[in-house]
């Protein structure tokens, strides 16, 4: 159970951090998420992702509903746009090494990580996995 010392440490915290101040501080922050824009539900264009999914259907053949095709397709061009991402990311990095470069390299792990998790399921539920 929560003291009433600690609720009112957490509230002299929370006056202290509510977010930017100035117009300059929140322009930044709004754009915290569009740095790569891996970040977003829908990567690409959408008739990109219809065409990857209509070869992949046609590869596969009718085993493979729409909506299967579709999240191979869009986990696929997630995971070329990350790839690519990373190669321009090391290019940049071996001109001009910076600990900022480093980190960013680094945050693509996660996205990756989500496409591959979302590549394997539709896999699996095809029953196309390697076990």
């Amino acid at each position: 159970m929560t003291s009433v010392r600690q609720i009112e440490a957490n509230r002299a915290n929370a006056t202290r951090s509510t977010g930017p101040k100035t117009a300059g501080g929140k322009a930044r922050s709004s754009r915290n998420a569009l740095r790569h824009g891996l970040a977003r539900s829908t990567i690409g264009d959408p008739a990109e992702a219809a065409n990857c999914a209509g070869a992949i259907a046609a590869g596969l053949g009718p085993q493979v509903t729409r909506d299967a095709a579709m999240a191979l397709a869009r986990s696929k061009l997630a995971l070329l746009r990350i790839r690519s991402l990373r190669q321009a990311m090391m290019a940049a990095l071996l001109a001009a090494p910076t600990p900022a470069d480093l980190t960013r390299l680094h945050g693509l792990e996660r996205y990756e990580r989500a496409a591959l998790v979302q590549q394997r399921r539709t896999l699996r539920l095809l029953g196309l996995a390697r076990e």
